[in-house]
């Protein structure tokens, strides 16, 4: 694949999605309002934030929270995990049923421990068996596309998740996300491209992950390993106009940094959402971390984020963001003249 393939439609199944460029699950942060940020920019599809199959089998309030989608949010996809094949199964079929979702994907990569500890997650590359059991029971228990996403390898000598590759689609998975790093690294190496590029000749749709934080690395990724899309993860923290930037990258071979007001814009609308979903205490909450992304590597952040981390009042949190813009406005200014 070309890298300007990129901005063309691929269907995984029943699903269409408009560009190849994917917004990953991520735990505690893709939430809906930042999910809808990220669409604003281009994402071709948003993922849930995973969710505990067993926890949604119960009720679990919260879990059913995270199932929250936008009318913009076509497609939407939802990640689960557990280790218990019924409640996987169970689980894809409520889904289904309930018209939550266009696409279902299976966590069998995740290396936290707590996760891995109850059987879900990566743990079920170390159980070929039950990770088959809980595949073929999501599968067959809907008509909607079924997706996984994995790591590579168990260690740097130990492949097993390339290995998994054909049995996964020949069980029916429509398509296979490959996250460039061993299990036992966490995020401790950079990944390692060329493991995508092998997992391609074992099946596709193969979707390349890892390792993505600029247009650069986008078409780099796709020019060495010819994956079929990629999925960004870290690099939408506190960027989610990279989706914007890698279109504009390949469609004119340049792309610029957001300007600052823009940054700022966006921070203040991603607050708003935040709070129209969560109310005051939680939608401050849970922006904390993404202000501070929003702002890293900007001059005179580190007052700015012990200041908002010490703010409990949304009108309070606006105008002290006015205020740090104001700041480095001006701040530019004094540059521009010296």
């Amino acid at each position: 694949m070309s890298p300007s393939e990129l901005l063309t439609p691929i269907t995984i199944g029943s699903c269409r999605i408009p560009n190849r460029l994917l917004a990953a699950p991520m735990a505690g942060i893709s939430d809906l309002p930042f999910r809808t940020i990220l669409k604003s920019y281009g994402a071709g599809i948003t993922f849930s934030e995973m969710i505990s199959t067993e926890a949604f089998v119960r009720g679990h309030e919260k879990t059913r929270g995270i199932l929250q989608r936008s009318e913009g949010e076509i497609p939407f996809g939802i990640q689960i995990f557990g280790g218990n094949p019924v409640a996987m199964a169970e689980t894809a079929r409520r889904l289904e049923a309930e018209g939550l979702c266009d696409l279902i994907d299976v966590n069998l990569g995740c290396p936290v421990k707590k996760v891995m500890r109850s059987g879900a997650g990566a743990a079920l590359m170390l159980d070929r068996e039950r990770l088959f059991r809980v595949v073929e029971g999501v599968v067959q228990a809907v008509s909607l596309p079924v997706t996984a996403k994995l790591r590579a390898c168990r260690t740097s000598d130990d492949m097993m998740g390339l290995d998994l590759i054909p049995d996964l689609f020949s069980l029916g998975v429509k398509a296979v996300t490959v996250h460039a790093r061993c299990v036992s690294w966490s995020f401790s190496r950079p990944p390692e491209w060329r493991w995508i590029e092998e997992a391609t000749s074992l099946g596709r749709p193969l979707i390349g992950n890892g390792g993505i934080f600029t247009p650069e690395d986008a078409v780099k990724m796709v020019i060495k390993t010819r994956c079929d899309g990629i999925m960004i993860a870290r690099g939408y923290l506190g960027n989610p106009w990279i989706f914007r930037d890698i279109q504009r990258f390949i469609e004119t071979g340049a792309w610029e940094p957001v300007p600052l007001e823009e940054r700022f814009d966006t921070m203040k609308a991603h607050l708003r959402l935040s709070l129209q979903v969560f109310g005051e205490r939680q939608g401050i909450f849970r922006m904390r971390k993404h202000i501070a992304w929003y702002v890293k590597g900007l001059p005179l952040n580190s007052e700015f984020r012990r200041r908002i981390n010490e703010l409990h009042d949304s009108s309070e949190l606006f105008r002290e963001m006015d205020r740090y813009f104001e700041r480095l406005k001006k701040k530019s200014l004094k540059s521009e003249m010296e």
